[in-house]
This record gives structure tokens, C-alpha cells and sequence, in this order.
């Protein structure tokens, strides 16, 4: 199953979540109306009175879908960071030099230039010794990852790796999402058990004030509060149901692929076996675990497993030994912190031992196989490794800061030609700092040897710094950059592209922009600029005119289109643009047809340029589609 088959199916899944909470919503009406009835039938009244039933109804649901609309709302605002702080998460900086924490940070951007997806915000949970770890996020674009600080500390590297490729396999099927409205629909299930709970303490607190002379009145209200608290348990265990038949098939899916990702087996086994270790554990401490088990990767709790029937993961044992089936069942009985400098030298020793691949043959790999997109493998990781590697040192210690993050940019975007980029220094100098400017200056000197190529993972590395930046900066960053592109009165494939890969992301981030949500679930509506993006494609990578046609006609009719190619003058980037974002609200089906026939016209004749890699990144950012480095 590919990508955009993984995110039909996440759309299916949210169907399915629907249906269940319409289902438990109904019967948790019912479990109320019949206690009411009970006790209007004990009390001599009418239980089929149409108040009483009315009022059932209308106050259940009055609980239940006001509790989901403010938590799924509340969610909105933050997304996975909202999910990473309720969990006592604490971000950790891509300028980090903790030792522990500067692996784990450069796993994930390894694991994330692999995948071809934004570098997730990066949270350790201080307060945690077990090891556990969760993805959450709307979407790749803002995902974030959470770890245990035992999940730092007892991981071994490969063990470590295992893990973050379980999280992104969340990222990259479409899991996340669904997570999180699972999050905020089930809320409304558990609200009565809130306020049962609630008016459970203040009738103690009612009966146990000495002064007060109503000590009667707290016990009714004691009596009603467990009353109240019973039926929301009901709502829990409801919720819980729900939980187990979204999440436990999506573990397994996850721990294979983790496999898949690393081709190292013993990596995740590993991470499952430490799980089992009697002082270890996978549990979290954090009074909002429960509401969130489903995100985790070992279990947190143990509520309402009735003998692991209704939990959210899979039985420990059974999960191993789907990855290692010799393992004998014994979890080990003690495990000690690792230490770091034993396996400083392990990432490249596996490198040294290993044939890594060109950027362009990982590249050319997903374009030659749609289905390989969004599929994660070690020679895609190990690309990855290398081109952040061959980044010049001072510029990568530069990338990871927020400030220096800002002239590393900047200094990308320089021109060559030095009349323009005088021009350029100008106008940077009107709104940023001395500091930031020279500091471009000094960058710019440091790339000069780098391949345009190279400059796209620098451009994700920057992602993460920025994050940081508070939105008043970013917006000051954000003109610059503009301004710096209008210095030559035109945009280069590599300033579009560099521009949509980061900036599109860090829009979504600060607010600027909403999230893509899909509106076109057919071809028919986004017609128009499927023609002007192929006839841009075909124009950009094809001299000949008559093989640009072909290429054209060849890809549209690979769309049951038949429509003429647009004039050459008339293919401007603006235009493209323009194009790409309409496309970028299609729904992953259509998607995919897209994706196929744009990748025809690049393949037509045989060949694959620089220029026209430049132009697969650019779309594949624009559309959300996870493209390796």
C-alpha cells in the first residue's frame, strides 16, 4: 500500500470513529434515560413523561458533544504541540549540544530528510523514565514527536532509530490525524465522569463542613455524583472500546514498518524487549496519558484492558515476536543507561560498510515507482546522513540557531552575480540587523562550493531553527526573503523551490495559513491548472517544442484529458503557482493520478535534469507530498 492509499485509508478510518461514537453516544443515552426512568418509576411519576425523555436526551448530548466540540477546538489551536505540552513535553532545540539529546535530534532529521517530510518539533518528557514515545500532528507539515527520558537514556542508537521510524510511520499512513480527533470526540464519552467526579467532592466538601447544617444535603449530593460518575465510567468504557478498534492494528503496521525503514530488526525488538524490563516499563506519569494512550508506542495504562481485550496496544510479547520469532518470552531483568561514547563511531562504521546511493538515484527510485513514495528505507536514510554531513560545519552549527538559522537563508538565496547580490546586502541591511548581515555575508563565502542540489536539505535543517522564531520575526524574515527574490525582477526554480519547501511549512506553523484541507474529489474541477502545471513541466524540460508537446499530450492522456498545451509565454511561475496550490486541495486519489502523469511528462524523453528535479521537489512540497532529498 503506498502513500496516497495510506491516506484514503485514514479517511475511511475517520468514518468508522464516527460511527462508533454515534453508536456509544445512543447507548450511553440509553444507559442514562433508563436510571432516570428508575428512579421516576421508584418516586410513583410517569418514566415515558416526554420531559423526562426530552431532557435525557437533550443533557446527554448536551454533555457529550459540548465536552467533543471544546476539546477538538482546544486541539485545533495547538495541534501536536498542544498534545506534546498537556503531556509535560519540553522542546528541545536543534542547537542542543546535550549529548543524549543531539542523537535523538539527529535521528529524527535523518529519519525526516528520508521520508522527504518536514523535521517534526522534537519533545522529551523529563519527568518520564520509561521508554515511550508518540507522533501527533493534523499532518506531516506540523507533526511533532515525543519521547520518555528513558526512551533517550537506555536506547541504544539503532534501538533509538527503531522507535523514531515506528513515530514516522504514524506520520507518513495518516495516523496522526485521526489520533488526535480521536482525542477530542472521546472527550465527550468521559465528560460525564468529570462531573461526576466534581460533584462527588463537593458534596464531601459540603458534608464535611462542620458549620454547615445541611450535612443531609451533602450525601444526596455524594449519592448523586457517584450516580453521575457510574454512567460517565459507561461513556470510558465506551471510549475505550473505540480506542482498541482504531489503534491496535495500526501498532503492528507501525513495528513493521519501522523494520522496513531501518532493515534492522533487532533495532525495535530491542527498544520492546527494555519495555519489558520489570523496572523499566512503557508507563507514563502524566494525568492526561490516559485521554492520549492511543498515541504511545508501549502502553501507559492499563484501564480497562480487561486481559489486554479493550487495550490500546497489542500484548508486548506478541509484537516481538512478529519482528524476532525466536525471542523466548524472558525480558531482560536490568538495564543500565548507555553510554554514548561506546557508539559515537556506529552510524559511520554503517556507512563506511555500506554502498549509499546517489540523492538523485533515491530521488529518481520514487519517481520511477509512485508507490515508493512516502516509503522510507536505510539507503534513503543513509543519503540523508551523508548530505547533512557534506554541509560545511560553520554553516551547520549556523542552521541551528534561530538567528543564524535567518542569515543561513539568506545566504542561500545571494546571487552569484555581484551587482545583483550588492543590491540584495542593501536591502537585507533595511531590516535586519548588522549581526544578521554580516553573518549572511560570512555564509554566503561558506556555500559557495556547495551544490544547488545540497542547499534543499539545508533548507529543511533551517525548518526546525525557525520554528523558534516568534511571529513578529517571522514575518520580518518572510519579507526579506521576498524581497530578496524580487532583487532580479524574477524567481529561479531553485528560489520556488527552496521557497516552497520552507516557508510553506513555517506559514502553517506561525498561523498565517490554514492547514490544506481537501475540496476536489474529482478531476473535472481542477482541469485548468492540471493543464498549466504539465504544459509548465513540459516547457521547462523539453528545448524541442514538438517534444514538449508530446510530452504534454502524452501525460494528459494518461488523465483522459484531451485539452491543447498552454503557449509558452503564457507558462509563467506565477501561474504555476497559482496552479499547484489548487491542486494541493485535491483529495490523495486524484492526487495520485496527478503526481503519475506530471512524473510521465518529466520522464518522456529518457532523462531527468537538474532543472526538472528542482521541479518535482517544488511540486511535491506544494501538494504535501513527502519526496526523499
Amino acid at each position: 500500500m503506498d502513500f496516497f492509499q495510506h491516506q484514503e485509508q485514514a479517511k475511511k478510518r475517520t468514518t468508522t470513529l464516527v460511527f462508533l461514537y454515534v453508536l456509544a453516544v445512543v447507548l450511553l443515552v440509553a444507559a442514562v434515560y433508563a436510571l432516570i426512568a428508575f428512579c421516576v418509576i421508584q418516586g410513583g411519576g410517569d418514566p415515558f413523561d416526554p420531559v423526562i425523555l426530552l431532557g435525557s436526551i437533550g443533557g446527554v448530548l448536551l454533555l457529550v458533544l459540548g465536552g467533543s466540540c471544546y476539546k477538538i477546538s482546544e486541539l485545533s489551536s495547538g495541534g501536536g504541540r498542544s498534545i506534546a505540552e498537556m503531556l509535560g513535553g519540553r522542546a528541545i532545540s536543534a542547537a542542543t549540544y546535550h549529548p543524549a539529546e543531539r542523537r535523538l535530534y539527529n535521528i529524527v532529521e535523518e529519519m525526516a530528510l528520508a521520508a522527504g517530510v518536514p523535521v517534526p518539533t522534537v519533545y522529551i518528557m523529563d519527568k518520564e523514565p520509561g521508554i515511550n514515545a508518540f507522533a501527533a500532528g493534523f499532518s506531516p507539515r506540523e507533526a511533532v514527536i515525543g519521547v520518555n527520558r528513558g526512551t533517550v537514556d537506555l536506547l541504544t542508537r539503532d534501538e533509538l532509530q527503531g522507535v523514531i521510524a515506528h513515530e514516522f510511520s504514524h506520520i507518513l499512513n495518516g495516523d496522526m490525524r485521526m489520533n488526535l480527533r480521536l482525542i477530542g470526540i472521546l472527550f465527550g464519552l468521559q465528560v460525564l465522569a468529570i462531573v461526576g467526579y466534581y460533584t462527588m467532592r463537593i458534596g464531601t466538601v459540603s458534608g464535611s463542613n462542620r458549620n454547615s447544617k445541611n450535612g443531609g444535603g451533602g450525601l444526596v449530593i455524594i449519592l448523586i455524583g457517584l450516580g453521575v460518575m457510574v454512567l460517565g465510567y459507561v461513556g470510558m468504557f465506551f471510549s475505550a472500546i473505540i480506542k482498541a478498534a482504531i489503534s491496535r492494528q495500526r501498532e503492528f503496521l507501525a513495528d513493521a514498518s519501522a523494520v522496513q525503514f531501518t532493515r534492522n530488526p533487532d533495532g525495535i525488538a530491542g527498544a520492546l524487549k527494555k519495555i519489558g524490563c520489570p523496572n523499566v516499563g512503557s508507563g507514563v506519569a502524566n494525568e492526561h496519558a490516559a485521554e492520549a494512550s492511543h498515541l504511545f508506542f508501549g502502553n501507559v495504562c492499563s484501564m480497562f484492558s480487561f486481559g489486554d481485550i479493550f487495550a490500546t496496544h497489542p500484548d508486548l510479547t506478541t509484537r516481538i515476536r512478529r519482528i524476532d520469532p525466536k525471542f523466548d518470552g524472558r525480558f531482560p531483568k536490568q538495564i543500565e543507561p548507555i553510554n554514548l561514547a561506546d557508539e559515537s563511531n556506529s552510524r559511520s562504521q554503517r556507512q563506511s560498510a555500506t554502498k549509499i546511493p546517489s540523492q538523485s538515484a533515491a530521488l529518481n527510485n520514487s519517481i520511477n515507482n509512485i508507490a515508493n513514495i512516502g516509503d522510507v528505507n536505510l539507503d534513503k536514510i543513509l543519503v540523508a546522513a551523508t548530505l547533512l554531513d557534506a554541509i560545511p560545519a560553520d554553516v551547520a552549527d549556523a542552521a541551528r540557531n534561530p538567528l543564524t538559522a535567518k542569515a543561513t537563508f539568506y545566504a542561500v538565496l545571494l546571487d552569484a552575480d555581484e551587482s545583483i547580490r550588492s543590491k540584495q546586502l542593501v536591502t537585507m541591511s533595511i531590516s535586519e540587523t548588522p549581526f544578521v548581515v554580516r553573518q549572511a555575508k560570512q555564509i554566503f563565502e561558506h556555500l559557495r562550493g556547495l551544490a544547488e542540489k545540497a542547499k534543499i536539505p539545508l533548507a529543511q535543517r533551517i525548518t526546525g531553527s525557525l520554528r523558534q522564531l516568534t511571529l513578529a520575526q517571522y514575518k520580518q524574515f518572510s519579507h526579506v526573503v521576498d524581497e530578496l527574490i524580487a532583487a532580479d525582477q524574477k524567481m529561479s526554480l531553485l528560489e520556488y523551490t527552496l521557497k516552497a519547501i520552507l516557508l510553506r511549512d513555517l506559514d502553517v506553523h506561525f498561523g498565517l495559513v490554514k492547514p490544506i484541507s481537501v475540496r476536489y474529489s474529482r478531476l473535472s474541477p481542477v482541469r485548468q491548472p492540471v493543464v498549466v502545471v504539465l504544459s509548465f513541466l513540459a516547457y521547462s524540460g523539453h528545448s524541442d517544442i514538438i517534444v514538449a508537446q508530446n510530452a504534454f499530450n502524452t501525460a494528459l492522456k494518461e488523465l483522459g484529458l484531451t485539452d491543447p498545451i498552454q503557449n509558452n509565454s503564457d507558462c509563467t511561475v506565477q501561474l504555476f503557482d497559482q496552479s499547484l496550490r489548487i491542486l494541493a486541495e485535491t483529495s490523495p486519489t486524484i492526487k495520485k493520478q496527478i503526481f503519475s502523469a506530471l512524473m510521465t511528462c518529466i520522464r518522456y524523453d529518457g532523462q531527468i535534469t537538474d532543472k526538472e528535479e528542482e521541479l518535482i521537489r517544488a511540486i511535491a512540497a506544494m501538494l504535501a507530498i513527502p519526496m526523499p532529498v
